[in-house]
C-alpha cells in the first residue's frame, strides 16, 4: 500500500517534465541519454530554452508552452512544528522519500543522478544561473532502474563533484509540492514548488508561494539561494 502510494507521488512529482534528447559535453567523452529566496530568493523553473537560431525558432514555433514552477527554499529551525502545519494544510501526514543525489563534473549546467534507494532513479541535467531573483531553468530527465550501475559509468567518465543525501517528506497542498528535507551535513530545510498552470503568470506563482510561506510560518530571513550541493561545497571550503 505504502509502495503504491509512494510510486504514484513520485510519478506525479515529475509528470510535468517535457522529455527532450539530451547530450552533455563535459570532457572528451560524450554522454547521451534519452530524456524524456524574500522575492530575491524565488527560483522560476521552466523547460523552455531561449534560442537565437532562426531555424530552431521555425522548428519550435508551433510547439506547446513548457510547464514551469516557482520555487522557494528556506532553513527550518523547528521541523516538527513545520510538519504539523504542512500536515494540517495538506490533510495528510506526507510521504517519506529517501534520495541520494550524485553530482558529476560538467562544464555546462549540472548533471546529477538521483537514486530513490528502491532500485529506481533519474538522471537529471539542468541549467540555472547562480544569481538571486527569478531564474529560468531548462532541464531534462531520464529514468533508470539501475542507479548504481549508471553511477559507476558516469563516475568513471566524468568524475564526481559531490553528493547530497536527504530524507524528504512530501506534502501536496493545492498546486504546490511542499518538501521538508533533512539533509545530511546541512540540517533541516523546506522547499515550496508551485506548479504553474499555462495561463498563470510568474507573479501569480510568487503570490501563491508567499501566501503559503505565511501559513507555514516561514520567515523571509530564513530564505536561502542555491542548491544543497552548493551549500555543502561552500561549507567544505569554509572548513
Amino acid at each position: 500500500m505504502w509502495l503504491s502510494r509512494h510510486s504514484a507521488l513520485i510519478s506525479d512529482q515529475f509528470s510535468f517534465v517535457y522529455r527532450l534528447p539530451l547530450t552533455v559535453f563535459s570532457c572528451s567523452q560524450t554522454v547521451t541519454a534519452a530524456a524524456p529566496p524574500h522575492r530575491s530568493s524565488f527560483a522560476v523553473k521552466s523547460s523552455a530554452v531561449i534560442h537565437t537560431d532562426s531555424s530552431y525558432k521555425n522548428k519550435t514555433a508551433n510547439s506547446r508552452a513548457m510547464p514551469s514552477n516557482v520555487e522557494i527554499k528556506a532553513k527550518v529551525s523547528d521541523p516538527t512544528k513545520f510538519a504539523e502545519k504542512a500536515a494540517q494544510l495538506s490533510q495528510s501526514e506526507g510521504t517519506i522519500i529517501r534520495q541520494h543525489d550524485t553530482f558529476f563534473n560538467c562544464s555546462q549546467g549540472r548533471l546529477k543522478l538521483r537514486d530513490f534507494m528502491n532500485k529506481s532513479g533519474q538522471l537529471i541535467f539542468y541549467e540555472r544561473p547562480d544569481t538571486d531573483g527569478p531564474k529560468l531553468s531548462r532541464y531534462s530527465i531520464s529514468p533508470t532502474n539501475d542507479p548504481p550501475s549508471l553511477r559507476a559509468v558516469l563516475s568513471d567518465a566524468l568524475g564526481v563533484k559531490g553528493e547530497v543525501k536527504k530524507e524528504r517528506r512530501l506534502f501536496l497542498i493545492g498546486q504546490t509540492r511542499v518538501h521538508l528535507d533533512e539533509v545530511e551535513g546541512l540540517g533541516n530545510y523546506m522547499e515550496l514548488e508551485v506548479v504553474m498552470r499555462p495561463e498563470q503568470t510568474v507573479e501569480e506563482g510568487q503570490q501563491i508561494a508567499e501566501d503559503l510561506m505565511e501559513k507555514l510560518g516561514v520567515s523571509k530571513e530564513s530564505l536561502v539561494t542555491g542548491a544543497y550541493m552548493d551549500l555543502i561545497l561552500k561549507g567544505q571550503k569554509e572548513t
